[in-house]
């Protein structure tokens, strides 16, 4: 086995230039598979990962979870006639374009706690009796805008000090959440709010109607429309990324399959000296090991430094997305590239297997 490795290696370095070639085009690939299944990951957690046991009442013409809609305090009375207690916030997104856009959550620090459990990183959170212009935000508005605790961030051209940052897994990482009062004040809304959320599971279900022009919808709706548009978007990029595969994998098949006929003659002198048919497997896997483990590393660093760091300055609608390298990008990515190269190998293998030794040797 050893002397099958040492002559695969010696092969390929004498065609150092091709192997190199096949690295860099497997990297390509690489890189674009890591990126695409750490976006679509990010996607699935920054999107759809809010916790749907809440109603959201909201102006049947306007997202309320994102902007666009304004309801005033009867509202909120007739909520309270019909048994609940509402949660009254505002939702808005502020900026000169959908780039430097940052939504805002208005709320009271009271109900700080009740819609969106969040982990603290830093800081402190809003507490009821705070003085006017303190804003928490999230871990993804955080790195986009590089602020931290005491630091001073423009909302709306108005400056508000940062006293906290949090993070809770979804769109809402890329938030400033301030006061009710300094949102209502913010957006000169008066007494008005944006939506009102109450709990599921009461008198009112999803899809009522509460008022003329009031709907009753399910609480990350919002988010689940603007996620499915992007989600499609890279779904196409997807299948743009598995033609770069198929195209890989067949060049990549098509060199091993060239370096092993050059030296068919030797595969034949081998099996005459004893060696088994795995002898070319080994001869195969030793080449595509050096070319897609090259092609890997430059891949990798390639999409870390440069695609997916992009990751961190991409908003739409105030909503940023996070990278997400866990466990499940790392096994798809190693599946990917096994079978990448399982099949590149299979291919050429299987065509010298088949030979003779006749056939190998030259003599037919």
């Amino acid at each position: 086995m050893n002397g099958i490795m040492r002559i695969a290696l010696k092969d390929l370095k004498k065609r150092w230039t091709l192997a190199l070639v096949m690295a860099l085009l497997f990297s390509v690939t690489f890189a674009s598979y890591l990126s695409l299944i750490t976006y679509q990951k990010s996607l699935s957690s920054t999107y759809f990962s809010l916790n749907a046991n809440w109603l959201l009442v909201q102006a049947s013409t306007g997202s309320g979870e994102v902007h666009g809609s304004r309801l005033t305090q009867e509202i909120g009375q007739l909520l309270e006639e019909n048994g609940y207690e509402p949660i009254a916030e505002i939702h808005q997104v502020v900026g000169t374009s959908l780039a430097n856009a940052i939504m805002i959550r208005g709320v009271r620090p009271q109900d700080l706690y009740r819609v969106s459990p969040f982990t603290l990183l830093k800081g402190r959170a809003l507490e009821p009796g705070d003085a006017e212009r303190l804003t928490m935000i999230g871990s993804s508005l955080a790195e986009r805008l590089e602020a931290g605790v005491g630091d001073e961030i423009r909302l709306r051209g108005r400056v508000f000090t940062v006293i906290g940052i949090f993070k809770t897994g979804s769109y809402e990482d890329g938030q400033a959440w301030i006061s009710l009062i300094d949102a209502q004040k913010l957006l000169n809304y008066g007494s008005d709010v944006s939506i009102y959320y109450i709990p599921d599971g009461g008198k009112l279900q999803e899809g009522d109607s509460i008022a003329t022009g009031i709907a009753i919808g399910r609480r990350g709706d919002a988010g689940n429309a603007f996620g499915q548009e992007a989600m499609s978007f890279f779904n196409y990029l997807g299948l743009v990324g598995g033609l770069v595969g198929a195209a890989t994998l067949i060049t990549l098949s098509s060199l091993l399959w060239r370096l092993a006929w050059l030296h068919r003659r030797e595969f034949g002198i081998l099996r005459t000296l004893g060696f088994r048919r795995r002898s070319v497997v080994i001869y195969l896997l030793t080449q595509a090991g050096v070319i897609i483990l090259s092609g890997a590393i430059i891949g990798a660093v390639f999409a870390v430094l440069v695609v997916i760091s992009r990751i961190q300055s991409f908003s739409s609608f105030g909503i940023s997305l996070t990278t997400s390298i866990d466990v499940y990008t790392i096994s798809m990515t190693i599946l990917i590239t096994l079978v990448i190269t399982g099949l590149s190998i299979a291919m050429p293998a299987a065509r010298i297997n088949r030979m003779s030794t006749p056939e190998l040797l030259g003599r037919e």
